[in-house]
């Protein structure tokens, strides 16, 4: 396992205090309906011009109006209030929690994004670099490499019946290719998986992961220490990203030379 660098990571830990700078805390309560309520609905909204009888029926609805209105502020038990009172303080810490599990949840989300973005364009600059240099003896022959990074790509990873989609995910791509084939970087969530598969079926650039397994994945892990991963399921246990990027790379051109032998 292997430390990498922590340059262009995000990292720490929101306390709950401080995430709560972040929410409005403090709910208005209810002290009745406003003074400048709208009674035009009670049917004495209006300023037209009125009999007796009929002036005298609207004072008596207006009356039990004010009455039905007033209801909202008539004083209630100690045993009432304290329920409420409890009830309220019982809610608002469980929305409290919920926003802050919601926060540090968006925040660890934010620093796996980060940690992968900065591994994938870590490992490209090295695969370029050693495909420009292999260039100087491949260049004109099928085994030169073009490369190129598409960054942060989204993609539909689930459709339903009608082919509308019901699940997307956001991946880091980069890639190299020659003639035949493509060396595929795909970073998601907290793993980068490697492909290489043949070049035809990375140009339409369409899921082409779900017929082929990875050649290598690396498991990435945030800590406090900084970015941490790890080749898994594989017998090759690299020191630095170098190792890493030179194996996969060797990888690469040795899978061109045995079809292009064949």
């Amino acid at each position: 396992m292997v430390k990498s660098d922590r340059r262009g990571v995000n990292k720490g830990h929101l306390s709950k205090e401080d995430s709560r700078k972040f929410v409005q805390t403090h709910p208005a309560s209810q002290n009745g309906l406003p003074k400048n309520i709208d009674r035009g609905m009670f049917g004495h909204g209006a300023t037209t011009v009125m009999d007796d009888k009929t002036r005298g029926e609207v004072a008596s609805h207006m009356a039990l109006s004010e009455q039905f209105l007033s209801g909202f502020g008539v004083e209630r038990s100690d045993r009432v209030l304290n329920w409420m009172d409890n009830l309220k303080q019982e809610s608002e810490r469980y929305i409290h929690a919920r926003r802050d599990d919601l926060l540090e949840d968006e925040l660890k989300a934010n620093m796996y994004r980060s940690a992968i973005s900065y591994l994938v364009d870590k490992m490209f600059q090295d695969l370029r670099w050693f495909a420009h240099e292999y260039n100087k003896v491949a260049h004109g022959t099928p085994l030169q490499i073009s490369s190129s990074i598409l960054g942060e790509v989204t993609e539909v990873v689930r459709v339903n019946s009608k082919r509308e989609a019901e699940e997307t995910a956001t991946f880091f791509r980069a890639r190299l290719s020659n003639r035949k084939h493509s060396l595929v970087l795909r970073g998601g969530a907290n793993r980068i998986d490697f492909y290489i598969v043949p070049v035809a079926q990375v140009m339409a650039m369409s899921l082409l992961e779900t017929g082929y397994e990875p050649v290598a994945s690396i498991a990435v892990r945030v800590t406090e220490a900084g970015v941490v991963w790890k080749l898994i399921n594989n017998s090759f246990k690299p020191d630095t990203l170098d190792d890493l990027c030179m194996w996969m790379f060797s990888e690469f051109v040795e899978t061109t030379r045995k079809e292009l032998d064949a």
